[in-house]
C-alpha cells in the first residue's frame, strides 16, 4: 500500500465538506442503468397495455386508432432503448420516458369520451394506473412528477370541461376526486421511492468512506513501520561514530538533523492516525 493508491486519493472526495448540505431526495440521481430500466419498463407497459386496450375497444365498438398509435410509439421507444442499452443515460431515459407518457396520456384522452358513453364504464382506471406506474419506474423525480400530473390533471380537465353534462351525470358522483387522490398517492409513492434511494446512496457513501479511511490508516501504519527501522539504525550508527577516534562531528550533525526530520514526520503521522481512528469510530 502506497499513498498514491487510488482509493486513498479519492478519500477526501468521499468525505462531505464542513457546511456542505446533504442532497435532497428530489435531487437524487438514479444510476444510468436504473433509469434505463425504468424507461424500458414504462415503454413495455405502454406497448403491451395498449394492445389490451385495443382488444377492449374492439369489443365495445370503439375505434382502435389511438391505442394502436400509442403502442407503436412504445415499441419504437423499446427499440431505441435496446439499441442503446450499452450506453445508458439518465437524460436519454428521461426524454424517452416523457415521450412514452405523452403518447399514453394522449391515447387515453382520445378514448375516454368514447368509453364514457358505454354502459358500465369504470371511469379513468387506466389513468389512475398510469399515476402509480409513474411512481414506480420514473427515471428521475421531476420526470415522475410531470408524468403523474400529465395523467391526473388532463383527466380532471377533460372531465370538468369537455364531458357533456349528460355523460357526467351517468358517472360516479365522486368523480373527479378519485383521480386527484390517485395523483397525490402517486406523488407520495414517488417521494418515498426517491427518499429510499437517497438513504441507500448515503449508506453506500459512508461505507466507501470508512473503507477508504481504513486503507489510509493502514498506509500510515506501514509508513511508520518502514521509518522505525531506519531511525533505529541511524541512532545506533550515530552513537558508534561519536565514540570513534576520527572527528566526524559535521557528518554526525547532518545525520542528527535527518533523524529529527524523520521524527517530525512520524509525529505528524501519529496525529493523523489518531484523527482517523476518531473519525472511524464516529
Amino acid at each position: 500500500m502506497i499513498p498514491s493508491d487510488p482509493v486513498i486519493r479519492s478519500a477526501p472526495a468521499l468525505r462531505r465538506q464542513p457546511g456542505e448540505r446533504a442532497i435532497c431526495f428530489y435531487n437524487v440521481r438514479l444510476s444510468p442503468r436504473d433509469a434505463w430500466f425504468g424507461a424500458t419498463a414504462a415503454a413495455s407497459f405502454n406497448t403491451l397495455g395498449m394492445w389490451l386496450e385495443v382488444a377492449i375497444v374492439r369489443r365495445v365498438g370503439i375505434p382502435a386508432t389511438a391505442p394502436v398509435i400509442s403502442s407503436l410509439i412504445g415499441l419504437a421507444i423499446l427499440l431505441v432503448l435496446f439499441t442503446r442499452r450499452n450506453a445508458p443515460s439518465v437524460r436519454w431515459a428521461s426524454f424517452l420516458y416523457l415521450i412514452n407518457t405523452a403518447s399514453v396520456a394522449t391515447a387515453l384522452l382520445w378514448t375516454n369520451p368514447q368509453f364514457a358513453v358505454v354502459e358500465y364504464w369504470d371511469p379513468f382506471q387506466a389513468t389512475k394506473l398510469g399515476c402509480l406506474v409513474a411512481a414506480m419506474v420514473a427515471p428521475a423525480f421531476w420526470v415522475g412528477v410531470v408524468s403523474i400530473l400529465a395523467h391526473a390533471l388532463t383527466a380532471v380537465v377533460q372531465f370538468e370541461f369537455f364531458f357533456p353534462p349528460a355523460v357526467k351525470a351517468g358517472m360516479a358522483a365522486s368523480e373527479p376526486w378519485p383521480i386527484v387522490a390517485f395523483g397525490l398517492a402517486g406523488i407520495l409513492a414517488l417521494a418515498y421511492r426517491f427518499r429510499r434511494v437517497q438513504l441507500e446512496q448515503e449508506v453506500a457513501r459512508i461505507q466507501a468512506q470508512n473503507f477508504a479511511i481504513k486503507r489510509l490508516a493502514s498506509a500510515f501504519l506501514n509508513i511508520r513501520n518502514l521509518m522505525n527501522t531506519p531511525l533505529q539504525v541511524i541512532d545506533l550508527s550515530v552513537n558508534v561514530l561519536r565514540k570513534a577516534k576520527e572527528p566526524l562531528d559535521l557528518h554526525l550533525d547532518r545525520i542528527e538533523r535527518s533523524v529529527q526530520s524523520l521524527r517530525e514526520i512520524n509525529s505528524v503521522l501519529v496525529q493523523h492516525e489518531k484523527e482517523i481512528e476518531w473519525e472511524s469510530r464516529g
